[in-house]
Formats: structure tokens, C-alpha cells, sequence
């Protein structure tokens, strides 16, 4: 489970950091806090593990709060290379994402098994990428690519 190995790799960066005091302080504080955030959604929601999907929404959160933080820094002329390393950390916690050229093909093949192709098809398309390949899109692509995809089908 994501949640173990977020918790393996900050105590190894807790153990690294009092080794070498301060290289590897940024690591540990960020993973103990999203370590920290992550459990305590599935505690919350009945004392028990977060799942994947969970972990991963936690970790967006925090890309997500960090892109704000840079996107200030950057418009007052601030350094943020703090913020970059952080959010280099997060990403490799993500699953890897599909590319325009993956997603195309997906939402190709899963139209293709439905009686209805028409634009109108376009929330049980978004339901079977969800649960085929779920984390591993942008959204806001993925909504583009299937209405582009459904359009294209209604023309045939």
C-alpha cells in the first residue's frame, strides 16, 4: 500500500537527516506530514488503513497547495526552489500519467464496446476510465479527449 511505503521512506529520511543533520530535513518534515495527513483519512473513516486512492488524493492536495505557494512566490519575485524540490518529492508518490496519445487510445477502445457512441455516452465513458485507469489521467484531458472522441464517433 502507498500509505507503507510513505511511512517506510519518512522514517528512512528521519534516520538519514539525524546521520547528516539538515541534507535530508526537507524530506523527512514533508513525507511525516503527509504521512500524518494520509492516516488520518482512513482513521477517520473508520479506524482503519487509507487506501491508494485516498493516499493519492492527499498527495494532490498538496501539489495542488504548493503550485498556489510557487505561483505567489513566482508573482512576488521569490525564490522557490524549496517549494520545486517539494513538489518533486510529491510527484514521485503519484502514478504514472497517461499521455494525450495513451488516453486517446483508452477512451477509443472503450467506446468501442458501447451501443451507444454519441456524446451522450459521455458519463459511462468517464465511469469505465475511471475504473480502468483511475489516477493515471488529468481530468479536465480526459473530459476533453472523450467529448473530441464521442464527436468524432457520431460522424461515422
Amino acid at each position: 500500500m502507498l500509505i507503507d511505503t510513505i511511512k517506510a521512506d519518512s522514517l528512512e529520511a528521519r534516520k538519514r537527516n539525524s546521520r547528516e543533520p539538515g541534507v535530508h530535513a526537507l524530506r523527512a518534515n514533508l513525507l511525516g506530514t503527509l504521512f500524518a495527513e494520509a492516516a488520518k483519512v482512513g482513521k477517520d473513516a473508520g479506524n482503519r488503513p487509507s487506501a491508494d486512492e485516498e493516499v493519492i488524493a492527499v498527495v494532490r492536495k498538496f501539489l495542488k497547495n504548493l503550485d498556489e505557494t510557487i505561483a505567489a512566490l513566482e508573482k512576488a519575485h521569490k525564490d522557490t526552489t524549496l517549494q520545486r524540490s517539494e513538489k518533486a518529492i510529491l510527484e514521485s508518490y503519484l502514478p504514472r500519467q497517461m499521455d494525450r496519445a495513451e488516453l486517446t487510445a483508452a477512451v477509443e477502445q472503450i467506446a468501442s464496446t458501447l451501443a451507444d457512441r454519441s456524446p451522450r455516452a459521455m458519463g459511462e465513458v468517464m465511469k469505465q476510465l475511471k475504473e480502468r485507469h483511475g489516477g493515471q489521467y488529468d481530468g479536465k484531458t480526459a473530459s476533453e479527449v472523450v467529448r473530441a472522441v464521442l464527436h468524432s464517433e457520431v460522424g461515422r
